[in-house]
């Protein structure tokens, strides 16, 4: 809490220095700061609570909208108009078709006097709700791809952020994965519910207290990360440098030992399946 208090304070000082010098980019870059935020906190209560799956579940919403703010951030900047206008217009015409569809078959079936049905009918219409903007269906396709997350993480490997080069970012698509089963309540959820389940006690409590260093330092690293592409973005001057830095490695160095016991205690089981 206290890193994120830090980086907070400098993404805020960032928007109120630099900010005009980026009307455009700053119009979208700092609502979605503040629902990376939102999405933190969630995160953060849930954790406190005990409730660690349901986190990872806004985890995934998290990881989201920090690809998004990285992708802005880090194009080269004759892009970041032509991806300003796909964010806010192509995909919102692309969602527009897309919710008068769904609307549609909600009118069709709805009672005509229920003042439900005339909220529906409203998303079908093309004069409120444009739906022509994103082209042909190739067209939407391609911009749709090139938005998703996948793509978005492929898209920042080896990208340069404070210096040094995203090497292994794509790592994070298994992390995002996992998050993924649980909000769709498939197989490999359940499998995880199962294994958390059947866990020895004193195992347990090192696999509980690793999952939930994962998640927390996953929260700073990647608003770190986001607030120092912001800074690289307008090209600006942090508050205090060294204690931005000292804010991501200090929950590093908490992070790592607690996540180094649980891979510890799990080396006896992996020798035996390598064969090691």
């Amino acid at each position: 809490m206290d890193a994120n208090a830090v980086i907070r304070d400098e993404i805020a000082g960032l928007f109120s220095r630099y900010g005009e010098n980026t009307p455009a980019a700053t119009s979208t870059l700092r609502p979605l700061f503040a629902y990376l935020s939102s999405r933190a906190q969630a995160v953060t209560f849930l954790l406190t609570w005990g409730y660690c799956w349901d986190a990872e579940i806004v985890l995934r919403s998290f990881y989201e909208t920090a690809a998004k703010i990285l992708f802005i951030c880090l194009a080269e900047e004759e892009e970041k108009a032509v991806l300003l206008n796909e964010f806010w217009n192509v995909l919102g015409s692309i969602g527009n078709r897309r919710r008068a569809r769904k609307a549609e078959l909600v009118v069709r079936g709805a009672d005509a006097e229920h003042v439900a049905s005339d909220i529906f009918e409203a998303l079908t219409q093309e004069s409120i709700f444009d739906q022509n903007i994103a082209g042909n269906k190739a067209e939407r396709k391609r911009i749709e791809q090139k938005w998703s997350f996948s793509e978005i993480v492929t898209s920042l490997e080896g990208r340069l952020i404070a210096g040094e080069p995203l090497n292994g970012f794509q790592g994070i698509l298994h992390m995002y994965g996992m998050c993924s089963h649980l909000a769709h309540a498939d197989g490999a959820a359940l499998d995880l519910m199962a294994d958390r389940a059947l866990r020895p006690q004193e195992e347990l409590r090192l696999l509980e207290s690793s999952h939930v260093a994962r998640i927390v330092s996953d929260q700073v690293s990647l608003t770190w990360f986001c607030a120092e592409a912001l800074r690289q973005h307008f090209d600006g001057v942090l508050i205090d440098e060294e204690k931005f830095r000292n804010a991501f490695e200090a929950t590093a160095r908490a992070s790592e030992p607690i996540q180094s016991a649980f891979i510890e205690s799990q080396r006896e089981f992996y020798e035996r399946i390598f064969g090691k």
